[in-house]
């Protein structure tokens, strides 16, 4: 029997945050670099690749159950090689080898050059009918420029991610112990990385990082979020350029007047803050007082007119008091954050919080939870009634049906909403104005002329 000549067929599950569907692509590209084709149906794929989240226990468990599902494909005949990426492997290494062990291949973060040699060993092996598991060395990544991405993301919309790892000691995250140290990308390499996804038809790109605020303090000994948007809005073809991820400890003056006076820098930053109240701030390590972050907050609203502000919370966090928590949701009602997000507090092992007294009941976190996004729903609905009548320019998603789903300035992509919208000559990725008038839930509803 004369062996096929058609490529290899890959299949791709990625799991958790926008820092891992980067890792994704790259790991793509790197395949389709190799030779594979990528394939939508895991059955019908040689190799399947799930790149794991490691954040919070949920989120281990959707990466297991995923992996245990895709190990079953194997078992059936369906898929010759299960291949297990990211964090997950990266934050346990060699304790993950008996969980693993139907598993063909692990590497963790720092792995990505080696996907599509992996991969072919691996169908090489299942020819012979041998099926060694093979360990990679989870070492951290030096910092390479993300480039050669096969995308995940349609195509006029993008992440790009500024650095790696984090320096903050927060109580509750474990993000340090998987990523490292904060390790900032130079300026010139996400300036080439921007030009090549302008090419390809990227209108709007969304900055992340761990803490994109404390981009270049490492690198350049100083703190220049602001100069890298100031070089990124010279790249022909962006049209929106999105900060997330926000740090507020790093929110320079200097970054706010860029926020307010770079054309093409969207009026949104998604700022997580976490709580409100000191004593909380404090025991979560959060590095800011309680009245420097209020007032952060103020000059930005004062500063930067027609700011849309996201940012999380956590409810439930060990030792919140119930005046603690009333004290949090009576800020929130005041400052009135346009985007929210609310988390309940996970129990996160070698996390200096595990071990904190006061753990909180899930049911009173639970009861915190829903109060907060009642009254958030309520915030979003008077915002919302304020924006009819006003024409906002929106980057035009998709067509649904009879009409089109877009989003405004004030919406990044996956986390927040959309616009519906109606009018004559749309097409996907266009950035136009439209007229709002009305909303449906949380969603807007406008008219493009």
């Amino acid at each position: 029997m004369k062996p096929s000549l058609e490529p290899p067929k890959v299949s791709f599950v990625s799991l958790g945050c926008a820092k891992n569907l980067v890792d994704s692509e790259v790991l793509l590209g790197r395949l389709a670099r190799g030779g594979f084709t990528l394939c939508a149906d895991y059955e019908d794929s040689d190799v399947v690749v799930v790149n794991t989240c490691g954040f919070l226990q949920s989120s281990e468990r959707e990466s297991m159950q995923t992996i245990d599902r895709m190990v079953e494909l194997k078992k059936k005949g369906s898929v010759k090689a299960v291949v297990v990426a990211g964090c997950l492997p990266q934050r346990y290494g060699a304790a993950w080898a008996e969980r693993l062990r139907h598993v063909d291949a692990v590497l963790g973060i720092g792995g990505r050059d080696d996907i599509a040699e992996i991969c072919e060993g691996l169908l090489a092996a299942s020819r012979r009918r041998t099926r060694p598991l093979v360990r990679v060395t989870a070492d951290l990544p030096r910092y390479e420029i993300d480039r050669d991405r096969l995308r995940l993301t349609p195509r006029h919309t993008a992440y790009v991610r500024i650095s790696e790892g984090c320096n903050h000691t927060c109580a509750f995250c474990v993000i340090p112990k998987i990523r490292g140290t904060f390790r900032s990308k130079p300026i010139e390499g996400i300036v080439d990385e921007v030009r090549e996804l302008a090419s390809d038809g990227t209108k709007e790109i969304n900055l992340i990082a761990q803490d994109t605020t404390n981009y270049g303090l490492d690198r350049y000994g100083k703190l220049c979020l602001e100069k890298l948007l100031e070089e990124l809005s010279s790249v022909e073809g962006i049209e929106w350029i999105r900060l997330l991820y926000c740090y507020p400890t790093f929110v320079t003056d200097r970054l706010i007047r860029a926020l307010a006076n770079l054309p093409k820098v969207v009026k949104y930053i998604d700022m997580p803050i976490q709580h409100t109240r000191e004593t909380v701030l404090r025991r979560m390590r959060r590095g800011i007082t309680e009245k420097r972050q209020k007032e952060l907050i103020a000059k930005l609203r004062e500063e930067v007119p027609g700011l849309v502000l996201r940012t999380t919370v956590i409810v439930g966090f060990p030792g919140e008091t119930e005046a603690e928590f009333e004290g949090l949701l009576d800020d929130l009602a005041q400052i009135r954050f346009e985007r929210l997000g609310t988390f309940m507090y996970s129990r996160e092992p070698d996390t200096a919080a595990e071990e904190m007294d006061g753990q909180v009941p899930e049911a009173v976190q639970r009861e915190r939870f829903d109060r907060v996004m009642r009254q958030q729903q309520d915030i979003v609905m008077r915002f919302n009634a304020s924006l009819i009548g006003r024409v906002l320019p929106v980057l035009v998603e998709r067509e649904t049906g009879s009409s089109w789903q877009g989003r405004t300035y004030g919406d990044a992509p996956e986390v927040d909403t959309f616009i519906i919208l109606r009018g004559s000559k749309l097409s996907e990725g266009l950035i136009l104005p439209a007229r709002v008038t009305g909303f449906r839930g949380y969603d807007l509803v406008g008219e493009v002329p």
